[in-house]
């Protein structure tokens, strides 16, 4: 559970070699251990034997930053309590035959179950069975998936009782030559026609009813065409058009969450200062938060608003598909709070457990990377006390040092410059000076830290910034360490990022709007939330199916399903209308201008935490359709939301801070 920590060593007192002996009892009480946690737990430790407060901090970094999965915890937890026999079990054709997929005469008729992929040879970070058109082969699902990125090739997500679906893939191979793929074509246009009787679409019919999602930012999918990737041209996709959501990427996302947790230190510190002088409540600090621009709410209501005009478009008898750049991360988001307001059954206990399991698990988010799960030790800092803390978000939140694809891709707009090109160059120059800049003054924070003749690092090498672990003899790999000036934090690092904690704000936000639409109730969100960092359960870790499998995560490790099938009256919720909300309202909808921070999720119970609120930024919706197209009929207030301005709350924080003297 622990993000991150920083070890404060007290002023230097002399040159003593010792590093005991140059610290008075005093002068250690000056230094501390400050530790963040995931779920918002912040701890500081003091300790009067300087030495035993060194010791600490290097076992917690060492326990905290591990090299393979099976060196975490769920791999040797066994409870009495957590029952695998009650957990839900997801199996994927019982949710293609409950969603009617090749059922005779349904409104699945025009679907089939393939397993091309049950040996991953297809894709490497999609499930073993996939639902496709029933008149497309294997062999151009084949040649399908050898367009789009990762070889994700659209496959049905959410078959809806009206039949009409919703699919997910990854971003098209377009690239700047504006290259196209029939087959993928073909896959599309076979999706679109299986809620007609013959399964055919109409020769002469040219409505656009049908959407194709793009999640991401509309210069972001046009400067990725430079790395050989894109979006879809839509004179190529019939029957459909094309939506940009204008969802930021994960170094967005991880930075606004950064920048909330940095205030949420920050405002502790003061208000602790603020106790210790008398001061009830002191000046500036709901100003020190609210300054922080975190735009946490903003990206929910971003984030609902997509999810919203899907639902509508299901809803009204349009097909849907999903995509990002590899679409696992924004997409797995969007489709399964799609389906959360489409469908009554994932808004029970089991079925939200099946939702889960289906659009995350399977589907190939990558949770070990995304949760950090391995842990970073460039997480794990020393500073000088009296330095300035240097904030998380202090690096490049939008690093353009990628490969293609969202883990990795040009995923990044640019604000200024007089073309596409030129902007995304301008925004490169600026992220690597901010980097340089960056880390010159991490540098010159800790100028005395960088030396290895100070004693301190010389019986702690393992702290050093400059450390790197020794290699495996058995890779093959040089194990001689490298010394030097690293700029920047690792790659793994630069991949962590809140997508499923979101997702999970998300739906709290929903279970908010609609009380009595939800069987399961606040706890139960929390203990995913938790679980999803504690590595306590198998069920959050790993990076896709293929590497669960190879590891053999279900049959070593137990299930976070089976605590709640131990005792599922704990989450209950006690006015869920059951049966009835089924009847009386099969979908809802999101309300993205009524959104709020989730306190418990923050550790924060202040009310007044609970009710502010974030003024929209950016609820703007971009529709493409093919160009000259005199068939095409847009409405702009269709096409346009208008965001609401919402009234600014003051807000107060009470950070979850913990200080131990020892």
């Amino acid at each position: 559970m622990i993000h991150s920590a920083v070890l404060v060593r007290p002023p230097r007192r002399d040159s003593d070699d010792n590093i005991q002996a140059v610290y008075t009892e005093e002068q250690a009480l000056e230094g501390s251990i400050r530790i963040r946690c995931h779920h918002f737990l912040f701890v500081t430790l003091r300790c009067t034997d300087i030495r035993r407060l060194y010791d600490v901090f290097a076992t917690v970094k060492h326990l905290a930053c591990v090299g393979s999965l099976e060196q975490l915890y769920a791999f040797d937890y066994r409870s009495d309590t957590a029952d695998d026999a009650k957990a839900v079990e997801y199996d994927a054709h019982a949710e293609f035959r409950r969603m009617g997929v090749g059922v005779a005469g349904g409104v699945g008729q025009h679907w089939r179950v393939s397993e091309i992929n049950r040996e991953f040879q297809l894709c490497a970070t999609y499930p073993p069975v996939v639902a496709a058109p029933a008149r497309i082969s294997d062999t151009t699902l084949t040649y399908a998936a050898r367009y789009r990125s990762k070889a994700r090739l659209p496959v049905l997500s959410y078959l809806h009782p009206n039949g009409v679906s919703m699919t997910r893939s990854s971003q098209p191979m377009v690239g700047l030559k504006q290259a196209r793929s029939v087959q993928d074509e073909k896959l599309v246009e076979a999706i679109v026609a299986t809620s007609e009787p013959t399964g055919m679409v109409p020769r002469f019919r040219n409505e656009r009813n049908n959407i194709i999602i793009d999640a991401r930012p509309t210069t972001n999918a046009v400067v990725n065409r430079a790395i050989g990737a894109g979006s879809e041209n839509m004179d190529h996709y019939r029957q459909c058009r094309k939506v940009y959501l204008g969802i930021d990427n994960i170094h967005v996302m991880r930075d606004a969450l950064n920048r909330l947790a940095d205030a949420a230190v920050d405002a502790a510190d003061v208000s602790a200062t603020a106790s210790d002088l008398g001061n009830a409540e002191p000046a500036g600090m709901m100003a020190r938060i609210q300054s922080s621009r975190s735009s946490w709410l903003s990206h929910l209501q971003n984030i609902l608003v997509g999810v919203k005009t899907i639902v509508e478009a299901i809803d009204a008898g349009h097909h849907v598909l999903v995509h990002c750049s590899d679409g696992w991360d924004r997409t797995a988001q969007l489709t399964s709070l799609a389906q959360l307001c489409l469908d009554p059954y994932y808004r029970t206990i089991e079925g939200f457990a099946v939702l889960v399991e289906k659009e995350w698990v399977s589907f190939g988010h990558q949770f070990t990377l995304r949760n950090g799960h391995l842990g970073h030790p460039d997480r794990f800092t020393v500073v000088r006390a009296g330095r300035k803390r240097v904030p998380e978000h202090s690096e490049d939140i939008e690093d353009i040092d990628r490969d293609v694809g969202e883990t990795e891709s040009a995923d990044d707009g640019a604000q200024t410059g007089s073309s596409i090109f030129g902007r995304f160059a301008t925004r490169a120059f600026r992220g690597v000076q901010s980097r340089i800049s960056s880390a010159i003054q991490t540098a010159s924070d800790n100028l005395d830290d960088i030396d290895y003749t100070d004693p301190f690092f010389a019986e702690y090498p393992e702290l050093h910034p400059d450390y790197v672990r020794p290699v495996d003899p058995s890779t093959g790999t040089s194990a001689q360490q490298k010394r030097g000036f690293r700029l920047g934090r690792t790659k793994h690092d630069r991949e962590t990022s809140p997508v499923f904690q979101q997702f999970l704000d998300c739906v709290y936000q929903l279970w908010v709007q609609h009380p009595t639409m939800f069987e399961f109730n606040e706890r139960f969100l929390l203990d995913l939330f938790y679980h999803g960092h504690a590595a306590q359960f198998g069920t959050f870790l790993g990076n896709n199916m293929q590497e669960r499998t190879a590891i053999q995560m279900q049959e070593r490790t137990q299930r976070v399903w089976s605590v709640v099938g131990h005792d599922p009256q704990l989450y209950r919720n006690a006015v869920y209308q059951g049966d009835e909300a089924k009847r009386e309202q099969r979908v809802i909808l999101p309300e993205p201008r009524f959104v709020q921070y989730w306190s418990a999720m923050f550790s924060c119970h202040d009310p007044a935490f609970a009710k502010c609120t974030e003024p929209a930024t950016r609820d703007e919706l971009i529709v493409e359709t093919a160009s000259n197209d005199p068939t095409v009929r847009t409405d702009p207030d269709e096409l346009t939301v208008k965001p609401t301005n919402l009234t600014d709350s003051d807000l107060a924080l009470s950070s979850n801070v913990w200080s131990l003297d020892a």
